[in-house]
């Protein structure tokens, strides 16, 4: 198990994105709470908060993705991988971790491209609030990059550290 503190400025910065991740959850929670209420009790209106609400689940996903993948939290169908000696498992692991890199910097290259397209021609949102769309767009390449460079430097560990490194596995 990992210890908890944090072993690189990598590692620093991932746990930075989920202590992020759950504060926005908290502010999350607590702006649906009340919603409710003030809609229950008819106190006040509050027409935002749908929109906000959105916005921080997308918010809360990309920033907490680096952290679950650090941690092996991800969603894993095992049944295969579990049967497999330890060396030939170590090995998928390696090549599925290598195709993650692969695929997290592909999404890292559009995620830019679509970020520049909608900066380059000030497209706007426009909901309860108006603002620059790209806003919403430049959370994405960055973790994307970080995700990649994760997948990386897993797939780069030497065979001793294999899939059992972690606590859930493939």
């Amino acid at each position: 198990m990992r210890s908890p503190r944090a072993r690189s400025h990598f590692d620093r910065l991932i746990n930075a994105l989920a202590l992020l991740a759950g504060a926005l959850l908290c502010v999350l929670t607590v702006l649906i709470c009340l919603d409710v209420a003030s809609r229950t009790l008819r106190l006040f209106a509050m027409p935002w908060t749908l929109d906000v609400t959105e916005y921080l689940l997308y918010a809360i996903t990309f920033l907490a993705a680096p952290w679950v993948l650090r941690e092996h939290g991800h969603i894993a169908i095992e049944i295969f991988v579990e049967q497999l000696p330890a060396g030939p498992r170590g090995a998928l692991q390696r090549v599925t971790d290598a195709f993650g890199a692969v695929i997290c910097t592909v999404l890292f290259v559009f995620a830019c491209r679509v970020l520049w397209r909608s900066y380059s021609q000030n497209n706007l949102v426009h909901e309860t609030f108006v603002f620059p769309e790209w806003y919403l767009y430049s959370l994405a390449p960055p973790v994307f990059l970080i995700l990649a460079l994760q997948f990386a430097k897993r797939a780069a560990r030497p065979a001793d550290r294999s899939r059992d490194a972690g606590p859930q596995g493939v």
